[in-house]
């Protein structure tokens, strides 16, 4: 039977090849594309239900350090420049379908979960000074023009002004930034490693800056889903493997029987080097410096 999936065959340094499906990859970006839409939707429904009248809810960090407004312009700058270096890392990996398909269902599932707590948790803003649309009669018709203005702008402030409120509880600035430095951590060359340290204490400084300019509580950057799904998904990865799965008890999570699925063409860890493989033969010279 003729395999419809495109196929690639992955070099490896020991002489077994991998043939890697490119299907689960595609499979994982749409689910990116799921969860996205899903926090755009729940963040357009549950702005008409968010509390106007009430105070901010104590927080013992804002009541140390005053608000700085604007902060959040540091924390978006850091954040593209830990979204550029993932980009980096899962484009020119050399198993880059693997790492991406990866990723991808991290950061596609912390999404969902976020989707959910905001849909069920809704608290006043933590700051007097946020600007809150008026609200309407909550139609679906203006929901869905809500997402259709918000989706290009992918929650960044700089590129559209903050007008929805109530996407508290779970930061999705946080989840982006250490679902990055986590792909940046785990799947950079060694020779690169060092770098990561200067993106973990820019990845601090991000979070603080959002507590700084009152956009999040400090529960909301404290609980950060996106190391949990990390660590947790890398974990049954490595269990399923070594053939010890079932005895893995975050093998009981219900996303974990995708993990097989994800799996099954990859590269054990033991043969899963982080390696730089340009998609194009130009930077030649770069490539050997970094490998």
């Amino acid at each position: 039977m003729i395999d419809k999936e495109r196929r690639e065959i992955l070099p490896t340094s020991i002489t077994k090849s991998y043939v890697v499906r490119r299907l689960p990859t595609l499979f994982a970006m749409a689910f990116v594309g799921v969860g996205w839409t899903l926090n755009e939707v729940a963040l357009a429904w549950i702005h008409e239900r968010v509390p106007r009248d009430a105070p901010p809810l104590p927080d013992l960090f804002f009541s140390w350090f005053p608000e700085v407004r604007g902060a959040i312009r540091i924390t978006e700058y850091i954040m593209l420049i830990l979204v550029v270096n993932a980009l980096v890392i899962m484009v020119t990996h050399q198993h880059r379908w693997v790492v991406s398909r990866r990723v991808f269902f991290c950061a596609a599932l912390s999404y969902c979960f976020r989707a959910l707590c905001i849909t069920i948790f809704q608290v006043p803003v933590p700051s007097v000074h946020t600007y809150c649309a008026p609200k309407s009669n909550g139609s679906w018709y203006m929901v869905s023009a809500r997402v259709a203005r918000m989706f290009w702008s992918a929650g960044i402030e700089q590129l559209r002004p903050r007008e929805l409120c109530g996407d508290l509880i779970v930061s999705g600035h946080t989840l982006t930034i250490f679902t990055c430095f986590y792909t940046f951590k785990y799947y950079a060359p060694k020779k690169l490693k060092p770098l990561s340290y200067m993106l973990n204490m820019l990845a601090v400084m991000a979070v603080l800056a959002i507590l700084f300019a009152r956009k999040h509580y400090t529960i909301d950057v404290l609980y950060t889903v996106s190391t949990r799904v990390f660590m947790e998904y890398h974990a049954l990865m490595v269990s399923y493997h070594e053939h010890s799965l079932e005895k893995n008890i975050l093998s009981w999570s219900w996303w974990a029987r995708v993990v097989p699925y994800f799996e099954k063409d990859a590269p054990p860890p033991h043969a899963f080097h982080n390696r730089i493989e340009w998609p194009s033969s130009c930077p030649q010279k770069i490539r050997r410096r970094i490998i």
